[in-house]
């Protein structure tokens, strides 16, 4: 609770000023160093040679900002960050090297990116969505060279998926797999290949998770699933059931699941245009992995401020005024 009422006490410094770039960065400054401090203390004092003049904290500050200004160019947009943020930042290494520290710092920002959802509203309900994320069309599959053909540590490959409502048809990719609260706030990002089915993802990501109610599509349409996870996770899966399915909702409770259901697509929608989650620029799984996680750590950040200075969670376009 003191970790979190620091927090609250940075953000409500944006209350009654104009929240320009430049003031918004100081205030997440303090905040991301107060948590990287809280999490990994004295982390570099413990590392070989002397400590950078940028610290840790300032480079994951500046990843997630990166990611929030929503830059069409990860080039142009720092360069925009380390020129208007001097004042804020006045050791930014050169890209190169903060890339590097951006991806070494990858862990840090997840468990950063994870404490951020504990200050957030609770809730009983949840909701799972899966969305594309192609690396390129499916003509141009054989001849990419992207090193995201191959298969990490973790097993996760780009191959063939369908996906019939993005008018994508066939791509070669990945799928990303989010899961939110009732309101739209991330909780749960995961990466997987695209012929991967949704449902042997969600049995990964509900594992020793709290999610008593999860509300899907008709992709998540198990009845085996369905009995483990209340016999294992005590987790309560409802997927949208198709016409000829014997058993159905109330006419009532399918019109609130589908209600409840859009609002992981207005999420999804506010990611893919404002974050650029479903754009694939990084070149290898190790790149991939840490521009997620800062895109979704981004995206909690503006919830989180939000949250603190009484605006609506998911209104996060407008939050830096330009």
């Amino acid at each position: 609770m003191e970790l979190q009422s620091t927090l609250e006490r940075y953000a409500l410094q944006l209350k009654n000023t104009p929240r320009t770039l430049v003031s918004v960065a100081g205030v997440v400054e303090k905040m991301m160093k107060t948590l990287y401090d809280a999490h990994f203390p004295e982390a570099e004092n413990h590392r070989p040679g002397r400590n950078p003049d940028c610290p840790d904290s300032d480079i994951l500050t500046i990843a997630w900002l990166l990611e929030y200004i929503s830059a069409d160019s990860e080039h142009s947009g720092y360069r925009r960050l380390k020129a208007e943020l001097r004042s804020v930042f006045p050791c930014l290494p050169e890209r190169s090297r903060f890339n590097r520290r951006r991806r070494n710092l990858w862990g840090a920002s997840e468990v950063i990116r994870r404490t951020l959802t504990q200050f957030l509203p609770h809730t009983d309900v949840y909701i799972v969505e899966a969305f594309p994320m192609p690396i390129c069309d499916e003509k141009r599959a054989k001849a990419s060279k992207s090193d995201l053909k191959w298969a990490d540590g973790s097993g996760t490959l780009a191959t063939y998926g369908h996906c019939a409502t993005k008018s994508l048809g066939t791509f070669f990719g990945f799928r990303g797999h989010l899961l939110t609260t009732h309101q739209g706030v991330p909780v749960d990002v995961a990466i997987a290949g695209a012929n991967i089915d949704d449902r042997e993802v969600l049995r990964l990501m509900a594992e020793n998770r709290n999610y008593p109610i999860l509300l899907g599509d008709k992709g998540y349409v198990s009845e085996a699933l369905h009995k483990e996870l209340l016999a294992t996770e005590n987790t309560c899966l409802l997927p949208t059931l198709r016409r000829n399915q014997k058993h159905q909702y109330p006419k009532d409770f399918r019109k609130q699941h589908g209600k409840m259901r859009r609002r992981i697509e207005t999420t999804i929608s506010q990611l893919t245009q404002q974050f650029g989650v479903s754009r694939i620029r990084a070149r290898n799984q190790w790149g991939l992995q840490t521009r997620m996680s800062n895109k979704i750590g981004a995206c909690l950040l503006g919830t989180f401020l939000n949250q603190c200075l009484g605006r609506p969670l998911m209104k996060l376009k407008d939050l830096i005024l330009a």
